[in-house]
Parts: structure tokens; C-alpha cells; sequence
């Protein structure tokens, strides 16, 4: 069973469209109200899980932040709950938007963009201090929650662009290794 920890709604909509067209069928996702709330709960939720076969993939966003320092943060977390439980930490390059902005043809499907634009702001999503902020250039009505909905569906690892993405699907599938 994989259980993936979450600071957001939209990154849950996200991985619940994407998950199974990888294959992964038991998964759990818990969702925290922000990064302060899984920071401060994460050691107790893995430290209490009962099956002893979880395995676990914390997703958060590294928020223009020092990655290794804030790696190090969780993984402490993570030891601190005891045991050898498989984990793995993955931070999205700088919110879950840059996924949806290294994916064109995904915004277009979705309706962010005009068939073949590709403006500026797409060529390094993962650059963006907001990538929120990019995404509501191509559309001020932009909402996280909304934009997960609609964009993710249409997410495609093969084309997506961003590193966040793929070393966050390598992570699912390392895990989900039998």
C-alpha cells in the first residue's frame, strides 16, 4: 500500500487522476491543511500507520526554499517515527503549477491555452518563484483546486517537462515495485 502525504487539495486531485494510469490501485492519500500541519503531524501519521507494509512518499512544495535543508527536515520526521518503513521525500520545483505549466498540450486540453501557443513563461516552468502567478497570466480566474480538476486529467509523464514531475513518478514507482 502506498501512502502518499500531502500539504494541499490539488496536489490529492492531481495524484488521484494520475496514480492510476500508472497502475498504482492501493493507495492512500492524506491531505494537510498546509505545510505547518504536515510538518507538524507527519512523524505521529507514520509512527501510528498499522500495516506494516506501507510505504510511504511525502510531497510538498519546496516554496523557493533550500531543498536540502528542507529534505533533511522530513527525513529526521520520518526517522523519528521508528522502524525501517520505506519513505522517500519529494519536493515539487516550486508549487504543483509548474507541473501543469511543463505540460502545454495538458493546458491546452484543459483550456489555458490557445492550440500551439507557447508563450514565454512556459520554457522553464520549474524557474517560476510562483507558478501559481504564471498560471493566472493565462488565466486570472485561475483556482488550484479548479485547475487540478481540469488540468490534470491531461497531464502526461512522457511529454511533462518538469524534473519535480518525473522524479515524483519515479518515486511512486520505485515504491510501488513489488
Amino acid at each position: 500500500m502506498l501512502v502518499i502525504l500531502t500539504e494541499e487539495e490539488s496536489m490529492e486531485i492531481t495524484l488521484r487522476d494520475i496514480l492510476p494510469r500508472l497502475g498504482v490501485v492501493e493507495f492512500q492519500i492524506i491531505t494537510f491543511q498546509g505545510v505547518g500541519d504536515l510538518e507538524a503531524s507527519l512523524t505521529a501519521k507514520i509512527k501510528a500507520w498499522r500495516d506494516p507494509s506501507a510505504r510511504f512518499l511525502v510531497i510538498r512544495d519546496n516554496d523557493n526554499g533550500d531543498c536540502g535543508t528542507r529534505k533533511q527536515r522530513l527525513l529526521k520526521k520520518i526517522a523519528a517515527a521508528g522502524g525501517a518503513r520505506p519513505a522517500k521525500i519529494r519536493l515539487v520545483m516550486q508549487e504543483l503549477e509548474a507541473w501543469f505549466l511543463a505540460d502545454p498540450e495538458a493546458l491546452e486540453n484543459a483550456g489555458y491555452l490557445k492550440p500551439g501557443s507557447r508563450p514565454a513563461l512556459l520554457r522553464d516552468p520549474e524557474s517560476h518563484a510562483r507558478p501559481v502567478d504564471a498560471l493566472r497570466k493565462l488565466d486570472p480566474a485561475y483556482q488550484k483546486g479548479l485547475g487540478a480538476r481540469r488540468i490534470a486529467p491531461h497531464l502526461n509523464p512522457d511529454r511533462n517537462t518538469a524534473a519535480s514531475f518525473h522524479a515524483t513518478i519515479q518515486a511512486i514507482r520505485d515504491l510501488t515495485a513489488a
